[in-house]
């Protein structure tokens, strides 16, 4: 008798197809909002009142998206699982399965890369069962005391960037939820994340909003919008980021226990991120949605420009970052963009070998300045790296002197225009760089030209020696390395002893100032443990 009154207060067919609806739009809706967080849409589990309105709810939601459903057992993006037997008719016999099948797909389930998104369950999985990549939970059936409180754990797994589960109620939960809390000691509270009710969640938004709308009221977004025009909203967007970004910006100055307005951005726009992928689908919010959709895009490309000024600086790529950027990359790739850092910044793509004083001119006046600064200083580093390659001197050089301008530029010591003309100036170094080793007779290899810049590196010994004797130097110290150096010399002391001992015998066989030598030596070892790999497998050639 209780299975047919479930069935007809929540298994209507007109409640099943409305319910089917305004699942598989919430879901659509909810599933790529995740994506930023856990690389994949993620999954969701259903929860039906009985084996028969679970199957109807199927049936209407794949009549609403007939792509999700598949016959087989290892395809398809909706399952239905519920115990049964033989004896079971349709609608209810279609999905009852053995155990081991059921357990096929709730190990789907568990992968985040399986094509299963959803599961609709009547009793089973609500207990015991653990899948991270679980984000979402649909609850069409009244639940009491713990095994309310055991099915909200479903959901609340922290997996990659989730922190936190989403449950929808389509049965009627809250004096159920308020007994069953009240039910949980102290410690089960603690140690079980609840959650709160979607209108503060609502509330949240709503306030990370105005504080975001705040930190970028000094860039008039809006009116770079409503010029129109196929780059308009690119434009506002990167007019936003380079505002935020630009030591210039009031707020911006580093002063040392406050946070810049930049760093503000960042924590603001992750939290407006997390909340807006719980409570988009409110109607409440439809008005700001525009807004939101601006400040999120703001935040992913302001993520792509820290992933620049790590890669500069020759740091790694935090997760949440990668994350962002997978995700820019695809929204990029389907609608047709191309992302273009130079573009974004209103500047013209540069080629090392044409920085003309007409580029310059046209960077400087580039329509965001602070974001041409960091394209150009990547393209600078990216090529100063190839260019120097093992020369552990010359990237140490252009690296310092690269932080020191960039350090001058934050303080405010220089002008936008006077940071591009600077950068300008090394990337033309950086152009030359390959042509160095021509100046010498005969000319220098880069491997000499590497050793060179080792021994060269105290001004007393160039006064005294000249680039000359040098030179002879670096040309002994690349046979010393082909003729000792083994696969396994940085770990063996006696290897060390030798090379070292050859270094020095060499320095003293050209003069070289003997208070100089020790500083030498290490600069000289620290080059040969760079070139060591690439030696050693000619060697062995």
């Amino acid at each position: 008798q209780s299975v047919a009154v479930v069935n007809a207060v929540y298994g209507a067919p007109e409640r099943i197809d409305a319910l089917a609806a305004d699942l598989v739009e919430h879901w659509e809706n909810r599933r790529s909002r995740m994506i930023k967080f856990i690389e994949k849409p993620g999954k969701a589990l259903i929860v039906g009142g009985t084996r028969e309105i679970c199957a109807n709810l199927y049936a209407a939601i794949v009549a609403l998206r007939p792509e999700w459903h598949s016959g087989a057992l290892d395809k398809g993006v909706i399952k239905v699982v519920y115990s049964g037997d033989a004896t079971d008719q349709p609608p209810v016999g279609l999905h009852v399965r053995r155990t081991s099948q059921n357990d096929a797909i709730k190990a789907r389930l568990k992968n985040v890369d399986d094509e299963l998104e959803i599961v609709i369950v009547k009793d089973m999985m609500l207990t015991g069962y653990d899948s991270p990549p679980l984000h979402t939970l649909y609850l069409d059936r009244p639940l009491k005391g713990a095994l309310l409180m055991q099915t909200l754990a479903r959901v609340n797994r922290t997996f990659r960037g989730k922190e936190d589960g989403l449950l929808v109620a389509y049965a009627p939960l809250a004096e159920n939820l308020a007994k069953a809390l009240a039910e949980y000691t102290a410690d089960d509270q603690k140690g079980k994340p609840l959650g709160r009710n979607i209108d503060e969640v609502i509330a949240l938004t709503e306030t990370l909003v105005e504080t975001l709308r705040g930190l970028v009221a000094g860039y008039d977004w809006k009116v770079v919008l409503n010029k129109g025009g196929p780059k308009a909203y690119l434009n506002a967007v990167t007019g936003a980021t380079n505002y935020l970004r630009a030591p210039t910006t009031p707020g911006n100055k580093m002063v040392e226990g406050e946070e810049t307005i930049a760093s503000k951005y960042r924590r603001y726009s992750g939290q407006l991120s997390r909340a807006w992928a719980l409570c988009s689908g409110s109607q409440n919010l439809a008005e700001l949605r525009p807004e939101v959709q601006i400040y999120e895009e703001i935040r992913v490309w302001m993520a792509k420009a820290d992933a620049l000024d790590r890669q500069a600086r020759g740091e790694p790529i935090p997760e949440e970052i990668q994350r962002l950027l997978g995700e820019l990359i695809a929204s990029a790739t389907s609608s047709g963009e191309v992302l273009d850092i130079y573009e974004a910044a209103g500047m013209p793509k540069p080629s090392l070998s044409d920085l003309t004083p007409e580029f310059v001119a046209k960077t400087q006046a580039a329509r965001n300045p602070h974001l041409a600064i960091e394209a150009l200083r990547k393209l600078l580093t990216e090529e100063a790296t190839a260019s120097t390659r093992n020369n552990m001197v010359r990237q140490r050089a252009f690296s310092e002197r690269v932080t020191e301008l960039m350090n001058k530029y934050t303080n405010q010591q220089l002008t936008s225009a006077e940071v591009i003309a600077a950068l300008v100036d090394m990337a033309r170094e950086v152009a030359a760089e390959g042509n160095r080793g021509l100046q010498f007779t005969p000319a220098l290899n880069s491997d000499e030209l590497a050793f060179f810049d080792a021994v060269s590196q105290n001004n007393s010994a160039v006064d005294v020696q000249g680039t000359g004797k040098l030179a002879e130097i670096a040309r002994g110290l690349v046979e010393v390395m082909r003729r000792d150096v083994r696969t396994d010399w940085t770990v063996r002391d006696d290897v060390r002893a030798k090379l070292r001992s050859s270094i020095k015998r060499l320095l003293v066989l050209h003069g070289y100032p003997p208070d100089k030598q020790p500083e030498a030596i290490k600069l000289v070892m620290e080059q040969m443990e760079s070139m060591a790999p690439r030696f050693a497998e000619a060697r062995a050639v």
